[in-house]
């Protein structure tokens, strides 16, 4: 059986590099398509994994408008070249139409009840994965996985975080630190959204650096002033970074969940927040209290300092994140069986 996973974000690539080598256990195959974004490459080269490119991610509506054909093209011509079973992405329409007019079986797994390119690409495909908190039904062919897409790559079974990964930081035994996430709000789905402002970066790291060390990946350039704060260590390493922070802030929704997840107490605000928040970010801020979602930056300045305050904040997080743990199976095996039964019926 030969897999294709396409990666259009590193988050995508973390997702399914377990079921990489679960697929060469049972040898089978598999290849990698990928987009040129943020630090996605580098982490598949960084990995050693063969990959072909199928474009580069515009920054704006129209340029992304512009690059369709050409992408699509490019697409088609990878995977006839491959010649797949199975076109496995998060949602893509590009796999759907190219799975379609090449009689390929799609899977996708989308995590956003607010994207609505997932409803278009959904019925178009073979099978859609979501978590079982995922609160809108997508096509006849929706299967659910026990926990968060985070769990296939973060649960302790795949994932155990160490201190010589960070070593690169230059951090002294037991020091305080804080890590903070700025996107780049350029995504189709985060039209008319936002995050933290320039000011609101600024004023940020200046009450966090009053109780510690400030660590700050950014998609985007930051202010001059911010330079000092970035990350000195490679991305593949951010979450062993994460996993002994002792706090992290930010406005991206990927890196929140994973910090949750981990045991670190986390923050979120962004202008997602809200009664029409994703199932989610709901679910892991209500039933596991691992996630602390902001409407306001006065909220964030104020839950920050109250967690920083708490000595036993870390702790009581690390226990929390346990009992998920203890709650979900094991997410990649669960996945790959549904993956594998769309095949069984081709």
């Amino acid at each position: 059986m030969h897999y294709l996973f396409e990666l259009n974000h590193p988050k995508h690539f973390h997702q399914f590099k377990n079921l990489f080598d679960q697929i060469i256990r049972n040898k089978d195959s598999f290849d990698v398509i990928a987009r040129d974004k943020d630090v996605l490459l580098a982490l598949i080269k960084e990995n050693k994994i063969p990959f072909y490119i199928f474009g580069k991610r515009g920054n704006t509506i129209i340029s992304k408008l512009f690059s369709v054909p050409k992408t699509l093209y490019d697409y088609y011509r990878i995977v006839k070249k491959i010649k797949p079973d199975v076109v496995i992405s998060k949602a893509s329409p590009f796999a759907a139409i190219i799975g379609r007019l090449l009689k390929i079986p799609t899977v996708i797994t989308p995590d956003s009840e607010v994207v609505f390119l997932n409803q278009l690409v959904a019925p178009l495909s073979s099978l859609t994965i979501t978590q079982r908190s995922f609160n809108r039904r997508l096509s006849k062919n929706q299967k659910y996985i026990s926990g968060f897409f985070e769990t296939t790559y973060l649960h302790p079974n795949y994932f155990r975080p160490m201190k010589n990964e960070i070593a690169e930081e230059n951090l002294e035994d037991g020091e305080k630190y804080f890590i903070i996430r700025f996107i780049g709000w350029d995504a189709n789905h985060d039209v008319n959204q936002f995050g933290f402002s320039t000011k609101q970066k600024i004023d940020l790291v200046k009450c966090l650096e009053k109780y510690g060390r400030v660590i700050i990946t950014s998609e985007k350039n930051l202010p001059v002033e911010l330079d000092k704060y970035i990350m000195r260590i490679s991305p593949s390493k951010i979450h062993h970074l994460l996993s002994f922070a002792h706090l992290y802030v930010g406005d991206s929704q990927s890196m929140a969940t994973e910090a949750a997840i981990l045991g670190t107490p986390s923050i979120r605000y962004n202008s997602f927040v809200g009664k029409n928040d994703m199932s989610n970010f709901n679910l892991l801020q209500e039933k596991y209290n691992l996630l602390i979602n902001c409407c306001s930056f006065e909220d964030v300045i104020n839950y920050s300092e109250k967690i920083i305050r708490n000595s036993n904040a870390r702790k009581k997080w690390k226990e929390k994140a346990n009992t998920y743990f203890k709650e979900v199976g094991d997410t990649n095996k669960e996945m790959l069986k549904l993956i594998n039964a769309v095949l069984k019926k081709k």
